[in-house]
């Protein structure tokens, strides 16, 4: 899945290594994760991290960097995307264990 963030195109990936990086690192717990923009862009950041290890793309954004580049107006892609990686048309509490 790809999302463009301030004109910039990431390919977003959802896996034991996003969410890992993102427990470990930001607190963010997949089956405790809330409406907050900065939880949601977070999330974002580690899974177009790992994207971008997987597609052995360079990555040179820390996560305030990365957060830098989402605007009020990205917001809606991005949800829509986290939407479709994380489990698409099902519940919102199934979708989120779905990843």
């Amino acid at each position: 899945m790809k999302v463009t963030l301030s004109g910039k195109e990431f390919t977003l990936r959802c896996d034991m290594r996003a969410l890992a990086n993102a427990k470990r690192e930001s607190g963010i717990d997949i089956g405790k994760l809330e409406e907050d923009a900065i939880q949601i862009g977070s999330l974002v950041y580690y899974m177009a991290q790992s994207g971008a290890k997987y597609s052995d793309v360079p990555f040179n954004y820390d996560l305030d960097d990365f957060l830098g580049l989402i605007d009020m107006a990205d917001v809606e892609a991005m949800t829509t995307a986290l939407v479709a990686l994380l489990g698409g048309g099902q519940s919102q509490k199934k979708a989120k264990a779905s990843c």
